[in-house]
């Protein structure tokens, strides 16, 4: 058995010591008070299972005591003892004092016995269900600190991957095509219509890794055809068109990169469906893919190009607004166009 601390509180001696009688053989540590005020100093000093108080006492009430006895030892079980059997003082004693039971005197010993050996059950249970709600919180706070780790630790590798793919994109623009590329305003750019057109976190961030990497196929296209300083045969061309199948592949060797590696795909598909390498249309394309499209022609038209300059702004708006609906998604136009006259 477990060794229990039982508080006896009453102003009768008499029955203080008829209740340590009648525990003596019960392996319990009786501590007994005649007084309420000094009762709860014992409490403060000692733990204490189980409060049996008297209900009518000079100086404090047993409900009165119970109650401020609940603030120190918030689990310990009260049971009030009295003769007074007031059936509205025992709700009272009931509601306002926490108490567990509201036992009559004289009592039978056997009975008085029963019902504490029930009181300590009763309190082994609250413990053991505190001691596993207290063990599930802490396992939970364990496990979210763990994920955040984790978490953390996969936006790290992540960032590495990117990097290392980025250096790719590089060598992609600057070994091969020779073409200047403001990726930092680009990012800029495409984020801000992200956030407009309300794209959550994830794909937000698939539009930061799409934005820098869509052109990485281009390192799997002959780099003569990208430098050709004049137009494209048909043959060429449909090597051309192979960059996006090239990127996605490269990006899909990147684990977690899969929705990106899709993205990429599809970044060259036009909202009238004659794009390419799937003739998706409209709501078809993943919506980071039509921002990336529609960035990646005004990239195009904003740089200098082997077989032309950088064209001029009117052009420019020009040729997006006669792709309205074809080449692009009408929405993501407009919200472009916004952005960028916005930052213009």
């Amino acid at each position: 058995m477990n060794s229990y601390t039982i508080l006896v509180v009453d102003d009768e001696t008499s029955v203080l010591n008829a209740i340590n009688r009648a525990f003596r053989k019960e392996g319990y540590k009786i501590v007994m008070s005649d007084n309420p005020a000094d009762a709860l100093n014992l409490i403060k000093e000692q733990y204490v299972h189980l409060i049996i108080s008297d209900y009518r006492m000079p100086d404090m009430d047993g409900v009165t005591f119970l109650r401020e006895a609940m603030k120190l030892r918030p689990d310990a079980i009260r049971i009030i003892l009295s003769g007074y059997a007031d059936s509205s003082a025992i709700i009272s004693a009931i509601n306002d004092g926490g108490i567990y039971k509201f036992l009559t005197k004289p009592w039978e010993d056997d009975i008085l016995k029963a019902e504490v050996r029930h009181a300590l059950e009763r309190y082994e249970l609250k413990s053991a269900n505190k001691r596993l709600l207290d063990d599930v919180k802490k396992q939970n706070d364990e496990l979210k600190n763990t994920n955040l780790l984790l978490s953390e630790k996969v936006e790290e590798i992540q960032e590495s991957v990117i990097s290392t793919v980025e250096m790719l994109g590089y060598l992609s623009r600057e070994k091969y095509t020779c073409i200047p590329t403001n990726v930092e305003a680009l990012d800029l750019m495409s984020q801000e219509i992200g956030r407009k057109m309300g794209l959550d976190d994830a794909d937000l961030k698939n539009l930061y890794i799409v934005t820098r990497l869509h052109d990485v196929g281009n390192i799997g296209i002959d780099c003569t055809i990208l430098k050709k300083n004049g137009p494209l045969t048909s043959e060429e061309r449909s090597e051309v068109e192979k960059h996006p199948v090239i990127g996605a592949s490269i990006i899909s060797f990147l684990k977690g990169f899969d929705e990106a590696a899709r993205m990429v795909r599809h970044h060259h598909e036009y909202f009238d469906g004659t794009g390419y390498p799937d003739g998706l249309k409209g709501d078809e394309i993943p919506i980071v893919s039509r921002i990336v499209h529609l960035l990646d022609v005004y990239d195009s038209l904003t740089s200098t190009r082997p077989y032309r300059p950088a064209m001029a702004e009117g052009d420019i708006y020009r040729i997006l607004e006669k792709g309205r609906g074809t080449m692009f998604d009408p929405l993501v136009l407009d919200i472009f166009l916004e952005v960028i006259k916005k930052a213009s």
